[in-house]
């Protein structure tokens, strides 16, 4: 054994999860959130499973979908948290939990996919387009905020998006269409 080598590998083997997690964390959280109904419970539990993932990364064999693995972590996440949750007033059967986890989980080859088209476009839009709607979805932001930053009356934001959304959903549409048809 050649202690530089191992810490070379071991060292890829970090950035290797440091990319994953990076690249995948929207889509674990996605799926949490579908089911913890709180916002704040599902980010505690997505730091949870964040660091069980990064203690088991060693057991991930390269080559599979990490974001399965990731999420079967997150679901025993979830289960374990559910014990916290028995004191709300809403709780959900365990049966109803499996179901949603289950559907949640085939769900994400096609988020993905919508995800994915979403990107390409919005790098088909007019930047000053793209601004507006990226601004109306960030976290804290509204139209009242995109209309001001883009310069834009009130109504006409409204307008722009109105038509945007559209443009976006076609768009979409189209690329999801072609893609499977592929």
């Amino acid at each position: 054994m050649n202690p530089e080598s191992d810490a070379a590998a071991g060292l890829d083997r970090n950035k290797q999860l440091m990319r994953l997690m990076t690249q995948h964390q929207r889509r674990i959280f996605g799926y949490i959130y579908t089911l913890v109904p709180d916002r704040h419970d599902a980010e505690d539990i997505l730091q949870e499973t964040s660091v069980v993932v990064c203690e088991k990364f060693e057991q991930f064999k390269e080559g599979t979908d990490f974001v399965a693995w990731a999420c079967q972590i997150a679901y025993w996440e979830v289960r374990r948290a559910r014990q916290k949750f028995a004191r709300a007033k809403v709780v959900f059967d365990q049966d109803v939990v499996d179901a949603v986890a289950q559907t949640a989980a085939e769900m994400i080859p096609e988020v993905s996919a919508r995800h994915e088209a979403l990107a390409h476009c919005l790098q088909k839009l007019h930047a000053r387009d793209r601004e507006l709607v990226l601004t109306r979805y960030e976290p804290g932001s509204g139209v009242e905020v995109a209309a001001q930053r883009s310069g834009r009356s009130l109504e006409a934001a409204y307008k722009a998006l109105g038509r945007i959304r559209k443009l976006l959903h076609d768009c979409v549409s189209n690329q999801l269409s072609v893609e499977g048809a592929a």
